[in-house]
């Protein structure tokens, strides 16, 4: 005779594994799985302008390194002086890009850009926008331009 489950039986074990589940997951902590570590040390200029510290990023000593500002901006370290700030956000669907070595690529539909934000392998047809940095090696921060797009 087969095996049988009362509907009522059903929907208790069914919750217990969706709560069981939501605590496990929500006990890992996320940010441990990204590729470019958090920023600190980032503060509100004027308007919408952020500020990097770099001090409290030692990601961006050298050359190549990135930190994520917030959850759709990264801050790529291009040379000695020169600082990128680009929004990722593929320009295909809307998914977040991953930083992989030296582009970045497109989880849902395999997209694919330069460090600078340029297409190089579509769907996508528009690059990924990027905004005006100003680097102050006085103050040894990084100001980036929220309201002056580049793309």
């Amino acid at each position: 005779m087969a095996w049988k489950i009362s509907r009522r039986d059903f929907i208790k074990t069914s919750a217990f594994g969706v709560v069981a589940g939501s605590s496990a997951l929500a006990s890992i902590n996320l940010k441990t799985f990204a590729n470019s570590p958090e920023a600190k040390g980032v503060s509100k200029a004027s308007g919408d302008d952020m500020v990097v510290k770099l001090s409290e990023n030692a990601s961006l000593d050298k050359v190549g390194g990135s930190v994520k500002v917030s959850d759709e901006l990264m801050l790529i370290r291009n040379s000695e002086t020169t600082f990128l700030a680009v929004r990722t956000i593929c320009s295909h669907k809307g998914c977040d890009v991953e930083l992989e070595g030296n582009k970045f690529v497109c989880p849902c539909h395999g997209s694919e850009y330069t460090l600078e934000g340029k297409v190089t392998e579509g769907p996508a047809k528009k690059d990924l926008k990027t905004f005006e940095t100003i680097f102050d090696s006085d103050k040894g921060t990084v100001t980036i331009k929220m309201d002056a797009k580049q793309n």
